[in-house]
């Protein structure tokens, strides 16, 4: 009799990995094997963890799988003591192929990622519907199932727990809903000629990378737009999420273009007696500026609802036009103040119906440093920030660098630079430091 535990990273809070615990729910309800989700917080206790996985594993076939690492080395450690001990390691997620891989020509280059092969017995790529138990059997080979609108999306939000010291079960406060797989702006490919590094700008030419999508974007990359999922799917979704109060909790729904959807999500839910509380959007810029009419509407319907629609996370990125080209955003500056003067004006209306601001608890993105920061965009950036007062409700507490994985088509851009010329970046797990180079 076999048993799982899917490990992922965790921070803590009480919020769900649709991903994940889809994928312990498949394996539970369809395959018989009776898994949880383990998050490991950044200060779990290896050895005792281990103690943990022994206990657990006792009599049992012992198969672990691992899935949504973060790029996180002491989990890459863990899971080559946990093979060592002769547990079957099993990689899972939007990056298991190339993260099993590592980086093309890492035999010529010993500076690359050299892969999880050493450590991973097999990786499984795609929607979880696509494993079959006899898959699990199969060590050192690599699985990859196709993206559809009819996957397997049953979700047991109980089976999450946490790992620091010990296993201690989370109670999931806010979840997800996936509404579409991937992203539309995901489809159109892209020529993106690309200055060198500023610290490289006389040593390498431009360099044009074919993009799908934001440049350094991994739905795009993985998924790319696979389409919506279809209404009957959606609703089962929401109708077993957890309730509080007689409402639904938090949800975020999964979707880059939501207003679009989002009126016939909150009538279809008033139809079957759904009461929800809050829906969490994650979008790009151009989902809100084109829709402002559509969004008004809804906001009317929330207000009647007392459901609140917060847009916990907009792409904003950058507030310079040079970053904003190099990032294939496909949006400007200009674009960007439009799509927050609406966001106020709605917010004078509609109050507390609606929640946008940093102090509500919204993180828009904000990725800085980059590659080509210059003392043309730092002066830009500062000027619109200040003239436009993002600091007043837009600018997370920090930003965040940019991160290039090394499957993604900026990984691509530095393995180019390296090869045409004799610059090497430095490696940290899955990341390539694009600021660290000899």
């Amino acid at each position: 009799m076999a048993r799982m535990l899917i490990c992922t990273h965790h921070t803590g809070e009480p919020h769900g990995i649709l991903g994940a615990q889809v994928a312990a729910t498949y394996f539970s309800r369809r395959l018989a094997i009776p898994s949880i989700v383990v998050g490991l917080k950044r200060d779990f206790h290896k050895e005792k963890f281990l103690a943990f996985a022994q206990d657990h594993y006792q009599g049992k076939e012992r198969i672990i799988g691992f899935s949504h690492l973060s790029g996180r080395k002491e989990i890459f450690q863990l899971i080559a003591m946990l093979h060592e001990m002769g547990f079957t390691t099993i990689l899972g997620g939007p990056q298991a192929l190339q993260d099993y891989a590592g980086e093309p020509d890492a035999d010529r280059f010993p500076h690359r990622f050299q892969g999880l092969k050493d450590r991973v017995d097999i990786a499984i790529q795609g929607p979880v519907d696509g494993v079959r138990q006899k898959y699990l059997k199969e060590k050192n080979r690599t699985f990859q199932s196709g993206w559809a609108t009819d996957i397997y999306l049953e979700v047991d939000w109980s089976n999450l727990y946490t790992f620091s010291e010990k296993l201690e079960p989370l109670e999931i406060q806010v979840a997800q809903v996936l509404a579409a797989i991937g992203c539309p702006y995901a489809r159109k490919e892209s020529a993106a000629l690309l200055d060198p590094p500023v610290s490289l700008a006389d040593k390498v030419p431009k360099i044009t990378i074919r993009s799908y999508g934001c440049i350094f974007c991994d739905v795009a990359w993985d998924k790319g737009f696979q389409g919506h999922v279809n209404r009957a799917s959606l609703m089962a979704q929401i109708k077993g999420l957890p309730d509080k109060a007689g409402r639904k909790i938090p949800f975020e729904l999964i979707d880059e273009y939501p207003i679009t959807t989002l009126q016939a999500l909150l009538d279809e839910t008033q139809e079957e007696g759904i009461d929800l509380s809050q829906v969490n959007l994650v979008c790009r810029v151009d989902a809100v500026t084109k829709h402002a009419e559509a969004l008004t509407k809804i906001l009317s319907t929330a207000r009647e609802r007392a459901i609140r629609i917060m847009f916990s996370s907009i792409g904003f990125e950058s507030f310079s036009e040079k970053i904003l080209a190099h990032f294939n955003k496909g949006v400007t500056v200009a674009e960007i103040t439009e799509c927050v003067e609406l966001l106020r004006r709605l917010k004078d209306e509609f109050g507390d119906t609606l929640l946008y601001r940093r102090d509500e608890g919204a993180t828009h993105g904000f990725i800085h440093p980059t590659p080509w920061d210059d003392g043309e965009t730092f002066p830009e950036m500062d000027r619109n920030i200040f003239i436009h007062g993002l600091f007043d409700d837009i600018l997370p507490d920090h930003s965040t660098p940019l991160i290039i994985h090394h499957g993604s088509a900026l990984g691509e851009w530095l393995r180019q630079i390296e090869e045409s010329t004799n610059v090497v970046f430095g490696r940290d797990s899955t990341w390539i430091e694009w600021w660290n180079h000899t």
